[in-house]
């Protein structure tokens, strides 16, 4: 069985971890943790104005990478098979294209559980991954 699990490295998503970790070790999964790298241009971004933009978005990949590794190796040491995965992209249909290459039985994603007009401003990422996701999807808000 394979686990992926979605961060953002927010609250909302290591709660998700939290969960993912502990439905992992009672189903002897494997982990895969995914990241999604939004590199859309910066407000008011133009190749004239910005040209270090690239040396930004290397520097947001190198800090996920090591993000990612230790949390892979943290996992690891607590008997749960974990590797990652970074990826440019929108992170709905990222996380369901990998969940497909990886043959995923479930995806684990955190939610901020936001609604009304906040929902309606910042959208719902979980909420995209739901609908596009080719398999089963366990949502985990963060505890109080």
């Amino acid at each position: 069985m394979k686990i992926l699990c979605a961060t953002d490295f927010s609250d909302a998503a290591a709660a998700a971890e939290a969960e993912a970790v502990r439905v992992a070790q009672r189903l002897g999964a494997e982990l895969v943790f995914v990241h999604v790298a939004v590199e859309r241009p910066l407000y008011g971004e133009t190749l004239l104005s910005m040209p270090d933009v690239g040396t930004v978005y290397e520097a947001q990949r190198r800090w996920a990478t090591d993000v990612l590794e230790a949390r892979a190796a943290a996992v690891g040491a607590q008997g749960v098979p974990a590797r990652y995965r970074l990826e440019a992209g929108s992170p709905p249909e990222t996380v369901a294209r990998v969940a497909l290459d990886e043959k995923a039985d479930m995806i684990v994603v955190g939610t901020h559980g936001r609604s009304g007009l906040p929902r309606m401003l910042l959208g719902s990422v979980a909420e995209r991954i739901i609908r596009s996701a080719p398999c089963p999807v366990l949502s985990v808000r963060p505890r109080d």
